[in-house]
C-alpha cells in the first residue's frame, strides 16, 4: 500500500504532526502533499513569524511568500517582532506580503521595528478588519501615524503604541476616525504632550481605559482625562492571544 492510498481522514490525520515548517516542506512535494499541507496551515488562527529563522535561509524572501501565502487567508493574528537592526529589503517582503496576503486580519504586532511612510502605507489595507493593533517601540512619526490611521475607516477597538519616543502627540489634532476606540496604550512615550489630546478625547467616545505609565505629565494633567463626565480607566487590559510560531 502507498500512503496515498489511504483516505483523506487518515491522511489529515497523519499530517497533523507535522509542524508549521515540515507542512511547508511536504508541501513542495507533490500537488496531493500540497492539498493536504494547506488544509493543515489553514487551521493556524494566530501565527508569529521568527524572523531568526527567516534570516538563517539562503531564500528568504521566497520562503516569506510562502509562508503568507499558505497562511494569510486564514490569519486571525499575525505577531512580529524583527529588531531595529534589520535587512531593509527583507522587512518590505513581510510588509509587502502581510498587507496582500492576509486580507481578514483582525489582530496585528509589530514590535521593536522601525517603521516609516514606506512600511505603513502598505499595512493601511488591512485597518478595515483591525481590531487590535500594536505597534510598540516602531520609533513612530507622527505624520506618518497619521496618514495611516486617517487612511481607511476604521474598526480598531485597541490601539497600543508604548514606547514611541518620537511622537510628540500633534497626530490627535486631526485624528477624527476614532469613534471606535475602546483602549489606548501610550506609555513610555516620553515626548507626548497630553494637552494636544484634549480634542481627540472628545471624538473617541468610547474611549473607557488609557495607559500612560511612565509619562511625567500625567500628575498635573489629570483633569484632561475627566472629560464630558466619563470615566477613563488609567490602565489597560490588552487581549493575549496563543500564537504558533515559525519562520
Amino acid at each position: 500500500m502507498q500512503l496515498l492510498d489511504l483516505d483523506e481522514d487518515s491522511l489529515m490525520e497523519i499530517f497533523s504532526y507535522f509542524n508549521f515548517e515540515e507542512l511547508l516542506f511536504l508541501s513542495t512535494v507533490c500537488l496531493s502533499f500540497l492539498h493536504l499541507c494547506q488544509r493543515q496551515l489553514r487551521k493556524i488562527r494566530f501565527f508569529a513569524l521568527d524572523y531568526r529563522k527567516v534570516l538563517a535561509r539562503p531564500n528568504r524572501i521566497e520562503h516569506v511568500r510562502n509562508i503568507f501565502q499558505a497562511l494569510g487567508p486564514s490569519l486571525e493574528g499575525f505577531r512580529f517582532s524583527g529588531g531595529y537592526i534589520m535587512e531593509e529589503t527583507l522587512k518590505h517582503s513581510i510588509v509587502d506580503n502581510l498587507a496582500s496576503n492576509c486580507t481578514a486580519l483582525r489582530h496585528l504586532t509589530i514590535n521593536y521595528v522601525k517603521l516609516n511612510d514606506r512600511h505603513l502605507r502598505p499595512l493601511a489595507s488591512l485597518l478595515s478588519t483591525l481590531v487590535t493593533l500594536d505597534l510598540g517601540r516602531c520609533e513612530l512619526e507622527d505624520a506618518s501615524l497619521l496618514e495611516f490611521l486617517q487612511s481607511q475607516p476604521l474598526q480598531l477597538r485597541v490601539l497600543s503604541l508604548p514606547g514611541n519616543t518620537n511622537l510628540s502627540g500633534t497626530f490627535f489634532h486631526e485624528w477624527t476616525n476614532c469613534e471606535t476606540l475602546e483602549q489606548l496604550d501610550i506609555s513610555y512615550c516620553f515626548s507626548l504632550n497630553i494637552d494636544r489630546m484634549e480634542e481627540f478625547l472628545f471624538r473617541a467616545k468610547r474611549l473607557t481605559a488609557i495607559n500612560v505609565t511612565g509619562s511625567l505629565w500625567l500628575q498635573r494633567n489629570k483633569q484632561i482625562f475627566l472629560l464630558q463626565g466619563r470615566t477613563i480607566t488609567m490602565g489597560t487590559d490588552i487581549p493575549e492571544f496563543q500564537y504558533s510560531e515559525g519562520g
